[in-house]
């Protein structure tokens, strides 16, 4: 590793744990979780499957393999959670016309009413977590761990 990170990792020559960045991207993410899931019991949903929802929103009749990489969750959990939405009346699934091998999903009405009361409940928590960011700093941020991403994917 380069010398320039060296200081960047925990418990190497005194380092605090404090200052390995993915500690605290850790740590935020966990705690955004513990929130999320807080304020989306009011509507019997927990996280995995408000992430399911929003990732057919923004990709309508996604295959369950789609979903898989849209959320970075392994098939056989995305299936688990999707057909658990069915249940709950939120998707259907149906067999691709080109590939019958392929199910694909999509939000029912009642899962697109989901959405909206989704958006609505959690966006107090987005406005409590970037309390005393300015817009530009939200954006380098984001910036920042698109980089980490695309490091990470290679």
């Amino acid at each position: 590793m380069s010398k320039k990170y060296l200081k960047f990792l925990p418990n190497t020559n005194g380092v605090d744990l404090n200052e390995f960045p993915y500690y605290w991207i850790t740590q935020v993410h966990a705690r955004y979780v513990l929130n999320i899931d807080n304020v989306l019991k009011k509507y019997g949903l927990d996280n995995s499957r408000r992430r399911i929802l929003l990732a057919l929103g923004a990709k309508p009749k996604a295959s369950i393999s789609d979903l898989s990489e849209m959320i970075i969750s392994k098939m056989s959990t995305t299936t688990k959670i999707v057909y658990r939405l069915k249940d709950e009346g939120l998707v259907n699934t149906f067999s691709c016309s080109e590939d019958a091998r392929i199910t694909r999903v999509e939000l029912t009405e009642k899962g697109k009413d989901m959405i909206l009361k989704i958006n609505d409940i959690t966006s107090v928590v987005l406005e409590q977590s970037f309390e005393g960011l300015t817009p530009l700093q939200l954006e380098k941020t984001i910036d920042s761990l698109k980089v980490l991403y695309r490091n990470l994917s290679h």
